[in-house]
């Protein structure tokens, strides 16, 4: 594996180490401090949580400059998005169906997304924001 590949899978875990606590911030208030069912507040939280994330993967993680093409990018990006909505959802209905804890809501949801995001880089890595095959890997001097 090449420093730029290195690079860029470190700094896809960083985006993740960012934005991860952002959507458990807002599940804990939506669910725990606004006392909102805990479905829509995995909703809620998402759907936040999913544009800091997207901005910061296209333009940190992948460089990517060009105008943004809503069909071939933020679509595709979006139905990952909910993909992985729909996953934690699954896990955040069953722990609301057994205990009754923020804690168990939280943990839920983060497991759901744990289980796609190895899958999410390597969409986002060769399909969604793929180099062209006439562009070689830019010098990156920092993380």
């Amino acid at each position: 594996m090449s420093k730029y590949e290195l690079r860029k899978k470190l700094r896809y875990f960083y985006v993740s180490l960012f934005t991860a606590p952002i959507g458990q911030i807002l599940l804990f208030l939506f669910y725990e401090v606004g006392k909102i069912n805990p479905l829509l507040s995995n909703f809620l939280a998402v759907t936040i949580s999913t544009t800091p994330n997207y901005l910061l993967n296209r333009f940190w993680v992948w460089k990517r400059r060009s105008t943004t093409n809503i069909r071939n990018e933020i679509l595709p990006y979006w139905m990952l998005a909910f993909l992985g909505l729909g996953i934690s959802t699954i896990f955040v209905y069953l722990a609301d169906s057994i205990w009754d804890t923020w804690i168990a809501i939280n943990l839920a949801n983060a497991v759901g997304y744990t289980l796609l995001w190895g899958a999410k880089y390597f969409i986002l890595d060769k399909y969604l924001f793929k180099e062209s095959s006439t562009s070689s890997p830019r010098k990156i001097n920092s993380l």
